[in-house]
């Protein structure tokens, strides 16, 4: 009896651990059987762990660093990207900026445009691609946040990470900035708001 009931609880143990695989009985010369191939999605890959999805693993640019010199000449990095590390596809759902306390949104142009506001006025305009797409610029008059991509549009989309060449986009930037008297080193003046989402099928 000892040896049965040891032998049932190896039994149920291994069922526990694997796949039960069932047969279908095909009975006659040309006939057909149907067996269906199912999915389990598990954080350790087996047929009985914790179910888990697909994770997801997107980098942003860490910051947008901006030089200013003297005569109001605004220079930006040129090596910022979004890089989507995930095995899935992934897109940019929404860019917003936010200006940070004492700072304000400007419309984005020639920095001539801000060269007849008073000195520490603390406005900046701001201008931002992602990879091929369209350039977003600031179009607020004394405003502390805006919305610069409110969907996914060109640009947007990055692949899995399987594909080195469409699994990031580069992201250009520009700003010009009023006047100031006092010198900076790295001030924060304002926030850039990424939302990254699954490009679904559906």
């Amino acid at each position: 009896m000892k040896k049965i009931t040891s032998l049932i609880l190896a039994l149920c143990l291994a069922l526990s651990l694997s796949a039960v695989i069932f047969a279908g009985e095909v009975t006659t010369s040309g006939g057909t059987g149907s067996t269906p191939v199912s999915l389990v999605t598990t954080k350790d890959g087996s047929f009985s762990g914790e179910l888990a999805a697909t994770a997801m693993s997107v980098t942003v640019p860490t910051s947008f660093p901006l030089a200013m010199n003297p005569q109001g000449d605004v220079i930006s990095a040129d090596n910022c990207r979004i890089t989507n590390n995930s095995y899935g596809a992934v897109r940019v759902r929404m860019v917003g900026i936010e200006a940070s306390s004492g700072w304000y949104l400007t419309a984005f142009g020639a920095k001539s445009t801000l060269a007849s506001e008073k000195v520490d006025y603390h406005k900046f305009g701001f201008k931002i691609k992602l990879g091929n797409g369209t350039d977003r610029m600031t179009t607020a008059a004394d405003a502390e946040e805006q919305t610069l991509i409110a969907a996914p549009e060109t640009g947007c989309y990055m692949t899995g990470v399987g594909d080195t060449a469409g699994n990031f986009i580069n992201v250009t930037y520009s700003a010009i900035v009023a006047p100031v008297s006092d010198p900076y080193n790295s001030i924060n003046i304002a926030n850039v708001l990424f939302i990254i989402e699954w490009d679904r099928a559906n």
